[in-house]
């Protein structure tokens, strides 16, 4: 089930393109808020520690978008996943441990004091740029570029966040870090 909730999220952009004209943009914000709901249902702690009151504040505010302009709303679930993520992922800086580090003590329970302010750094790293690629997918949605949007939004994202993890992972192998 977790494997379709995370196909249904990835091709979200595709199914939104594909719709766009012939398909309401109240049944896409209805499936995002489901989504939104569904997600919470099979990981009640979210991916990475998304907890409840943030997964609440990020479908309410697609609401909240629906209410002002559902075609913007429509085009709104993956900027506001990526935020989801980005406040996640802050909010562990705030709360310590970080996510970074938590899913760094899977693997090593017993973490060096360079390893722990390693992993806050990339966390930042991380809440930084899911911002960031909040803010542009935001932007190409108020755009109306459609084209734009899904290109950003189901390939050009995840080929940033893949080369960020690619290249954070290449890093560590080289500084040696266990984290």
């Amino acid at each position: 089930m977790r494997a379709i909730l995370i196909a249904l999220s990835i091709a979200y952009p595709l199914l939104v393109y594909v719709g766009h004209g012939s398909v309401p943009p109240a049944v896409y914000i209805v499936a995002a808020v489901a989504l939104f709901a569904l997600r919470h249902v099979l990981t009640p702690d979210g991916p990475l520690g998304l907890a409840l009151p943030i997964m609440l504040a990020t479908a309410g505010g697609l609401i909240i978008l629906a209410l002002i302009d559902q075609k913007f709303a429509a085009l709104a679930y993956p900027s506001m996943v990526s935020f989801a993520f980005a406040a996640a992922f802050a909010v562990s800086l705030r709360h310590p441990p970080s996510l970074i580090e938590r899913l760094a003590r899977l693997r090593q329970p017993h973490l060096p004091e360079e390893a722990i302010r390693y992993c806050a750094g990339l966390t930042l790293v991380w809440a930084v740029w899911l911002s960031v690629n909040g803010l542009v997918a935001a932007a190409l949605a108020a755009s109306a570029r459609m084209d734009l949007w899904l290109i950003w939004t189901s390939l050009l994202n995840y080929l940033v966040s893949a080369a960020l993890f690619g290249g954070e992972w290449l890093l560590r192998r080289a500084r040696r870090l266990s984290a």
